[in-house]
Formats: C-alpha cells, sequence, structure tokens
C-alpha cells in the first residue's frame, strides 16, 4: 500500500511548494520545506520576501492625488486644518502623505462617535491616545476634541474658537468617509450666521476636478470640507453590504473578555480570528459592534470551525467573499513583556485589547485590511 503524505501549499499564493526548481512557482530552501509540518503556516521563498517587506509597513489608504494638491494650497496660505476622525475606526486611518502635507500648520484633530464608547471610559485617555498617534506620524495637534452623535453643538462657541485657531486664516476639514465631517457640519450649521455677502454652496476646487463644501468665513477667507479619504485599508471597503451592517457600531460598541492561553484562537465570526501561539493564560478584551459574534475554539481546529461556521454560521459576520485561505492576510505578533494593555486593530471590525506578557499573537484578517498594534486606547 502506497505511504500518504500531504501535500504542502504556500500559504499567499497558493502555489504546490517544491525544492528542486528556483524559478518555478511554490520554490522553497529544502531546509525549510523539510521542517515544515502540516498545522505550519509556510510561503514559498518569492511570497516571504514579499510578505516580509509587506508586513515591515503600514497599510495605508489610498489618497486622491488631487486632494493632495489642494493640501498643497493649505500649506501655502498658512491654514487651519480640521482632522476628524473615527474614534471606533482609527487605527490604519492616518496617511504619512497627508501628515507630510499638514506637520506644519495648525491641526485640531477631533475625535467623532464619542457616544459609542460607555460613560466610564476618560475623555483624557481618549484624547492622550489620539494626541499620541497623530505625534507619531509627526503632528503635534494644537487641540484635541471629542464628539458624540447625542453632543449639542454651540455653533458661536465653535466659530469663535474656530476664529481664533485660524487667525484670518482659511479652513481645511479632511477625515475618512466614515468619520462624520458633513454629519458635524450640518450640527454646526444650525446657528451659522454668514455675516458675509457671498454664498454657501459646493465648488469644484480651483485647478483640480474635486468637489468641496466652501463656506465663507470673511470677506478674504472661506471653510472648505475636502471630500472622505476612502476606505480602501478597512473592512467597510471589502465586504457586502449587510455584513458592513452587522460591524458598523450604531450603539454603544459590545466588549467581550475571554480567558486564553497558547494553543487558543478567538473567531470574529468567519471575518477574522486572534490565535495564542505562545504565551501564559490572559484575559482578552474583545470590542466590536452588537452584530459581530465571536466564539473561543482550539487553534488546531480553527480552519474547520471556520469552513463549518460557512455553511451552519452559529457565529456571524460570513462572508461570501473570504471562501479559501486566499482570501485572508495572516500576521504575527511577538509582543514585548512590558505589562501594559495593548491592542491590535483590525481596520472596521474592531480590536483586541490584553496585557503584554511575550505573548506571540497571529491574527486572520481579510486580504488587504490594515492591522495595526499599539498601546490600548482603553485601560
Amino acid at each position: 500500500m502506497g505511504k500518504q503524505s500531504r501535500v504542502l501549499r504556500c500559504y499567499h499564493c497558493g502555489a504546490i511548494l517544491q525544492c528542486e526548481n528556483e524559478n518555478e512557482k511554490g520554490y522553497i530552501i529544502p531546509e525549510s520545506l523539510h521542517r515544515a509540518t502540516p498545522i505550519q503556516i509556510i510561503y514559498c521563498d518569492k511570497c516571504f520576501e514579499t510578505m516580509k517587506a509587506f508586513n515591515n509597513s503600514e497599510l495605508e489608504q489610498q489618497v486622491d492625488q488631487e486632494v493632495l494638491k489642494i493640501l498643497d494650497d493649505a500649506y501655502a496660505t498658512d491654514a487651519l486644518i480640521i482632522w476628524v476622525v473615527d474614534l471606533f475606526s482609527f487605527n490604519g486611518t492616518l496617511n504619512s502623505e497627508i501628515a507630510k502635507k499638514v506637520k506644519k500648520l495648525n491641526v485640531i484633530v477631533v475625535g467623532n462617535k464619542r457616544d459609542l464608547f460607555p460613560a466610564n471610559v476618560k475623555d483624557e485617555s481618549l484624547m492622550e491616545y489620539l494626541a499620541d498617534r497623530f505625534t507619531a506620524y509627526g503632528i503635534k495637534p494644537k487641540s484635541v476634541r471629542l464628539l458624540g452623535a447625542t453632543n449639542k453643538i454651540d455653533s458661536k462657541e465653535l466659530i469663535d474658537a474656530m476664529n481664533t485657531a485660524r487667525k484670518g486664516h482659511d479652513v481645511y476639514m479632511i477625515g475618512n468617509s466614515t468619520s462624520g465631517k458633513t454629519s458635524i457640519i450640518n450640527r454646526a450649521m444650525k446657528g451659522f450666521e454668514n455675516k458675509t455677502t457671498r454664498q454657501i454652496k459646493t465648488i469644484t476646487y480651483p485647478g483640480t476636478s474635486v468637489n468641496v463644501l466652501e463656506i465663507p468665513l470673511s470677506r478674504s477667507s472661506f471653510f472648505y470640507e475636502l471630500p472622505g479619504i476612502s476606505q480602501t485599508t478597512s473592512a467597510t471597503g471589502k465586504l457586502e453590504k449587510d455584513v458592513i451592517r452587522q460591524i458598523v457600531p450604531k450603539k454603544m460598541v459590545k466588549v467581550i473578555t475571554r480567558s486564553m492561553s497558547a494553543g487558543d484562537a478567538l473567531m470574529v465570526g468567519s471575518l477574522a480570528a486572534f490565535e495564542v501561539i505562545k504565551g501564559k493564560t490572559t484575559n482578552y478584551r474583545f470590542y466590536s459592534a452588537e452584530g459581530v459574534e465571536t466564539r473561543k475554539v482550539q487553534s488546531k481546529k480553527l480552519d474547520d470551525y471556520i469552513n463549518e461556521n460557512n455553511i451552519r454560521r452559529f457565529a456571524r459576520p460570513v462572508s461570501e467573499r473570504l471562501v479559501s485561505f486566499l482570501d485572508y492576510d495572516m500576521f504575527e505578533y511577538a509582543m514585548e513583556n512590558d505589562k501594559k494593555w495593548h491592542d491590535i486593530a483590525i481596520e472596521g471590525l474592531g480590536w483586541l485589547s490584553f496585557i503584554a506578557q511575550g505573548q506571540m499573537i497571529r491574527v486572520r484578517l481579510p486580504k488587504g485590511v490594515a492591522l495595526k498594534e499599539s498601546i490600548a486606547k482603553i485601560k
């Protein structure tokens, strides 16, 4: 009777692994292939080099070059920048190209959707978190503010504060397409008094094909709302509409706590998973929208559970666009042992929070979605 052996494939490209011809698909050096086990995540040499370079740089959203051109005008005129961020879906949304354009300007950071967080979460902690993240991109915010859908906006107070900060110059508001910029403007405009003879209107910004909202602030200065930065690295930009409705929070975020140790995994529907490859028993918190269901399983059976879940749907959401391992990216984090709370956030889906104690954590997520590890936003 013939001896059965498992055919090993590259986890990234799916090619059958071989060590005979380095010019053919699936080539891997013999030493790596002979050490591989059937349950090990392994890449061919070509994909390994690609993934290694990919892992060393943070995924960034694509930014329209014409928007960057508009920000050149903002820099040339010493404008005030109001940067609105979605507090729930913030990790991965900062863009280095935009940061370079505005880091020498006065920047006010507005953390929106504060109402999605429990009341016992301190505003100071969220503001400090935002300030630290922007500082990491070379931007020292002039101020950091928090807003929620339930907050009343005092238009006069807001305009007075903006006029003080802008020193007679233009104002440009930027942010992601889900940050809530337009909602903030609509609420603020209820008490806005236009003291000029110019109209509030949507214009095509000079020298570009970009439509922006233009609000006159004086005879010579304007407020411009730029179009939202596309969600190219968010789960909300990769999945079906019915799945997006489940992962975008409409009320206070849900937190589930699981005790996990080496060999355990946390399934997030069939969209993502966090595996503890190495580490002692630790409590892990996962923050997400109410419609997102999780399940603790054994890592060695994770693939089987995900495949079964795609059929039985015992943990939602399930996406029809995630049907094989080629539809996922996978990353590993070797955590320090600093005994501090850290987050591993999947852009647009949620984040895992835990005390770093030297764990090795493997994350599976939809291909092309941004992943970010940082000091925790909620401790």
